[in-house]
C-alpha cells in the first residue's frame, strides 16, 4: 500500500464514522477516482493472468496487444499492494511487467472517450456508437453505449464476433441469458433482434450500473432484468440461448452449466472471450459436455464459437 493511501485510510478510519460531511466527501471522492494499472504481458498469455486478478477487486479491464489494463477504485487500490499482485502474476508468468500506474478522475474518463471513442461498424446492419455519435450514424440496428470503467464499447474483437454471431440467429420471442455483460452490448442487441426476454447479469458493480444506464438509452427496459451476480450463483434453466463473451478459466467450468441452461429448448450457446491458441481446448471440453460445434469465427487472434445441443 502506497503512502498517501494509508494517510487516506487512516484518515477515514478515524473519522468517517463519527462524521457524516467527511462521509460525503469520502463518498464522492470513490466513486470519481480511480487508479489505472497497465501490465505488460503477452496476448496469448492474458487469461493466465485473468485467473490471478479475479482474486483481486478490480472495477474494469481491458485487454489490448501485450497489455492488460486494469482499472481499481481508490478504495480498491489502497487495499491492495501492486508489487504484490504482480509478483503472484510472475509466478506463472515470468516476464510480466508493470508498464504504469495512473490516477484519473471519473470526469477525466468521460472526457478521454468523448474524444476519442469512435463508433463501430460491425456488419452492414449493426452499429455501436456513443451518443454523441448517433444522429450521424444509420444503421438498421444501432446500439447506443456510454461505457463507464466496464470496457465494452464495441472496439473489442470479441464483442464484435459474438454480435457477427447473433445476427445470423433467430431472436424473434426468444428467452436468453448474457453472461457477463459489461456495458450490456450484447443484451441489447439481443433486444433489438427481438428476443422477449434477456437476463443479464455480471460480478462487477460498476459495469452493472453502467448497462443499466445503456439498457435505458437504448429504450429496451422492459425486455431485460440485469442483476450484480457471480456466475456460480446463477441458474441456468429454460433458455433459448445463452451468450457468453468472458474468459476462459470461467467457460471451461461453466459449460455444463451452460448446457443445461439451453437443454430443454434445445437452443443456442455463443461463447467469445477466447484466444485461437485456446481454441481447440474449447471445444475438446464442449464436446465432452454434450456439445457440438455449429459454427466458429474468428478476427485477429480471437476466435467466436456457436454450440448447439449434441444430437443422441
Amino acid at each position: 500500500m502506497s503512502r498517501i493511501c494509508r494517510l487516506f485510510v487512516t484518515f477515514v478510519n478515524s473519522y468517517v464514522n463519527n462524521n457524516v460531511y467527511v462521509s460525503k466527501l469520502l463518498d464522492i471522492y470513490l466513486k470519481t477516482d480511480y487508479f489505472i494499472v497497465k501490465i505488460a504481458i503477452n496476448e496469448e498469455y492474458q487469461d493466465l493472468a485473468m485467473s490471478v486478478l479475479m482474486d483481486y477487486d478490480f472495477a474494469g479491464v481491458e485487454q489490448n496487444y501485450d497489455e492488460l489494463i486494469v482499472s481499481f477504485t481508490t478504495e480498491s487500490y489502497c487495499n491492495i499492494n501492486i508489487d504484490e499482485l504482480i509478483a503472484e502474476i510472475k509466478e506463472i508468468l515470468p516476464e510480466t511487467q508493470l508498464n504504469s500506474v495512473e490516477k484519473i478522475s471519473d470526469r477525466n474518463w468521460n472526457e478521454e472517450w468523448e474524444k476519442h471513442v469512435q463508433p463501430v461498424i460491425v456488419s452492414e446492419q449493426i452499429a455501436i456508437t456513443p451518443t454523441h455519435h448517433s444522429d450521424n450514424i444509420d444503421a438498421q440496428i444501432k446500439i447506443i453505449i456510454d461505457p463507464k470503467m466496464s470496457f465494452g464499447t464495441g472496439h473489442h474483437n470479441t464483442t464484435r464476433l459474438m454480435c457477427k454471431l447473433m445476427e445470423k440467429i433467430n431472436f424473434k420471442d426468444k428467452k436468453w441469458i448474457d453472461v457477463g455483460t459489461g456495458t450490456g452490448v450484447l443484451a441489447i442487441l439481443a433486444a433489438k433482434l427481438g428476443a422477449e426476454y434477456i437476463y443479464a447479469f455480471d460480478n462487477n458493480e460498476w459495469s452493472v450500473e453502467n448497462a443499466v444506464e445503456n439498457i435505458e438509452k437504448n429504450a429496451v427496459s422492459d425486455k431485460i432484468k440485469i442483476e450484480l451476480e457471480d456466475i456460480e450463483n446463477v441458474e441456468f434453466d429454460d433458455y433459448d440461448g445463452v451468450a457468453a463473451n468472458i474468459f476462459l478459466n470461467l467457460v471451461i467450468p461453466s459449460l455444463k452449466k451452460f448446457k443445461m441452461g439451453i437443454l430443454k429448448r434445445n437452443g443456442d450457446l455463443l461463447i467469445s472471450g477466447i484466444m485461437i491458441y485456446d481454441e481447440q481446448q474449447v471445444i475438446d471440453e464442449a464436446t465432452k459436455a454434450g456439445l457440438v460445434l455449429a459454427d466458429k469465427i474468428y478476427e485477429d487472434e480471437w476466435v467466436a464459437f456457436h454450440f448447439r445441443i449434441k444430437d443422441n
